[in-house]
């Protein structure tokens, strides 16, 4: 019989496992540093691929919480889905190529992420001011860092099976 702790659900980890797993928090770090450290203080190859390849890797993770979000904020017992996960590590990677192939698609990305960041950093601000446009550079030999889809795959995958 299970007592009322066993039925209690578990923290955000029983929920979106893969958004709490060590290369996950790693690759957000990562991220952050690298954007906003490093990428300033030594531009380049590697920093240009750094933030690449930590963005391939923690994406997918945070699309496919968001996404399964509906069935894990209700207190219940929830496994994260492996279609879904598939469907962010596939969207993820098609949307990345098509931003630094497809001119149209890069200058979507541009306005939306400078929208997002105007609604979520700088309304509250200037409320007069119109949302700024993100500046990309599109780079086809950023398609190097895709690889890194596997690794948010497998921790997508170990945080399914640990539950």
């Amino acid at each position: 019989m299970m007592t009322a702790v066993e039925l209690q659900p578990r923290a955000l980890e029983w929920r979106a496992p893969g958004l709490l797993h060590p290369l996950a928090l790693a690759a957000i770090a990562a991220l952050a540093l690298n954007d906003h450290v490093l990428k300033p203080s030594w531009p380049g190859l590697v920093t240009g691929k750094l933030s690449d390849v930590a963005g391939l890797v923690y994406f997918p993770l945070l699309l496919q919480a968001l996404l399964e979000a509906p069935r894990w904020l209700p207190r219940r017992r929830y496994r994260p889905s492996d279609v879904v996960l598939l469907g962010c590590v596939a969207a993820t990677g098609l949307g990345f190529a098509l931003v630094n192939l497809w001119p149209p698609a890069t200058e979507l990305y541009e306005r939306g992420l400078g929208l997002l960041r105007w609604l979520v950093l700088e309304r509250g601000w200037s409320w007069g001011a119109p949302p700024s446009r993100v500046v990309l550079t599109p780079d086809p030999t950023d398609l190097s860092a895709l690889p890194a889809l596997a690794v948010a795959w497998r921790i997508g995958r170990r945080g399914a099976r640990a539950r």
